[in-house]
């Protein structure tokens, strides 16, 4: 069997057919405003929301949906269980017949960040409007403005996806072991990765906390997700991931660091949801289903003093 056979059945395996499943058009959207069952999801923060939204829609800004004490309580998952089935079904009013449309301005990098969450959780429909609110507005969708109205509560309670996540004691191994996976820090500022600038994350819902250290986990290649985005200034009519050969081509770049067709790969970013989970829906389109976001991230390693720190050459 070849190794593009492998990576088919494995995502077959796993319910991810295709990357460019997970994605839906403005026309095809745009059906579904109002229509029962169906639930629009804003990934930015709230005063984007507020400036304008998918009518109905809920909103859920991806970075806040890390929470550390989560992470290190629950085995690397964003948030507990418990606390994020309760989230879905109540803040989101979603459950699991729900049809979930997770969009934001365009880019596409938080909307993967929401989508991930709830693929991560078990939940088995849910599409990113591709080219998010730009090409809504292009194809003349409806918008609201103002705060988001608390919508029904459902129960959710899914299966969590434990192949999609890596922990820390995961990423542990790997620095022992190196030679059969590739660590990829996908922040985009190099200034995180050299550890010059300390970005915030949430430990706990409503309070955030500054990242003790900068730097980036030793061994990690500088990967940033702008250069396998396809829409990075959030443009109507653009695609969010680049087409799957141009990202293949990005990734053979990266053999000089390492990279293989059948080496596993841990991406990460600062809170995991957004820059982390982009360049997973990347590696996907591109064919490499052996891939894992390490969650906790940054956030977590920077905030954990007994881990090592990368060091530049």
């Amino acid at each position: 069997m070849s190794f593009r056979s492998v990576v088919t059945a494995t995502l077959l395996l796993s319910g991810l057919a295709s990357a460019q499943d997970f994605f839906i058009s403005a026309d095809e959207a745009l059906k579904l405003v109002g229509k029962e069952g169906v639930r629009f999801v804003a990934a930015d923060n709230e005063k984007e929301f507020e400036k304008g939204h998918v009518p109905g829609a809920v909103e859920a800004f991806a970075h806040d949906l890390q929470l550390l004490d989560d992470v290190r309580k629950c085995k690397g998952l964003p948030m507990c269980e418990a606390a994020a089935f309760d989230f879905i079904g109540k803040k989101l009013g979603v459950d699991g017949a729900t049809q979930v449309i997770v969009y934001d301005a365009g880019m596409g990098v938080n909307a993967s960040g929401d989508w991930f969450f709830l693929a991560l959780y078990g939940h088995k429909n849910v599409k990113i409007l591709e080219g998010g609110l730009a090409s809504w507005k292009a194809a003349n969708g409806p918008l609201e403005t103002g705060a988001a109205k608390a919508p029904p509560a459902k129960s959710f309670k899914g299966e969590v996806q434990w192949q999609m996540i890596a922990s820390r004691s995961d990423v542990e191994a790997v620095l022992k072991e190196p030679s059969k996976t590739l660590i990829l820090d996908s922040r985009h500022k190099l200034e995180e990765y050299t550890g010059k600038e300390l970005l915030g994350g949430l430990s706990s819902p409503g309070k955030e906390v500054t990242v003790a250290r900068g730097g980036f986990i030793p061994g990690a290649v500088f990967s940033p997700w702008t250069k396998y985005a396809g829409n990075k200034d959030a443009e109507a009519g653009k695609p969010t991931l680049k087409d799957a050969k141009d990202i293949q081509k990005q990734l053979e770049k990266l053999k000089k660091n390492g990279f293989a067709d059948d080496k596993q790969i841990i991406t990460y970013c600062h809170v995991g949801l957004g820059r982390g989970s982009f360049q997973y829906l990347a590696l996907l389109k591109a064919g490499h289903a052996n891939s894992k976001v390490y969650i906790g991230g940054w956030s977590e390693w920077g905030n954990t003093p007994e881990l090592p720190l990368g060091t530049q050459q």
